[in-house]
């Protein structure tokens, strides 16, 4: 992950992805090549990127992650759509927390995550991250 992309969890209704996922991503971004056969990938590694992963049993995992550098209204509302047609849920994976699959919802959870406070102001950004302290796992 780079510091000016912000991710997020797609959680998949139980119905699963509908048979033409792989070209409705396509038309978002270019589909590229994985490392590993379960998961397939649309977009860049530094850039936007779409992470759609299927495990034994059925089970699938959506990931995605947006380059803040450049604002993209129409990936964005794509995207959004993408997750809507699937009946699905969307967690920033920052802070865990839900969000409504609505423009204005994830146009707030952009604007308001660590990738967009980096590229406003890296500086500031990196000074605030050196100036937070470490917390370490408690042990059991």
């Amino acid at each position: 992950m780079a510091t000016w992309q912000a991710d997020f969890h797609v959680v998949v209704s139980a119905r699963g992805l509908p048979a033409d996922y792989r070209e409705t991503l396509a038309r978002m971004l270019p589909p590229s090549r994985s490392w590993d056969c379960r998961v397939e990938i649309w977009g860049t590694e530094d850039g936007d990127r779409i992470d759609v992963s299927t495990y034994e049993g059925g089970s699938v995992e959506i990931f995605a992650r947006f380059d803040l550098r450049q604002w993209q209204a129409t990936l964005y509302e794509q995207f959004l759509a993408f997750v809507r047609n699937l009946s699905g849920r969307l967690q920033s994976a920052d802070s865990g927390a839900e969000l409504a699959v609505t423009p204005e919802a994830f146009q707030q959870a952009l604007l308001e995550s660590p990738a967009a406070d980096f590229v406003r102001d890296p500086e500031a950004h990196l000074r605030k991250l050196r100036d937070q302290p470490i917390r370490m796992p408690e042990e059991p």
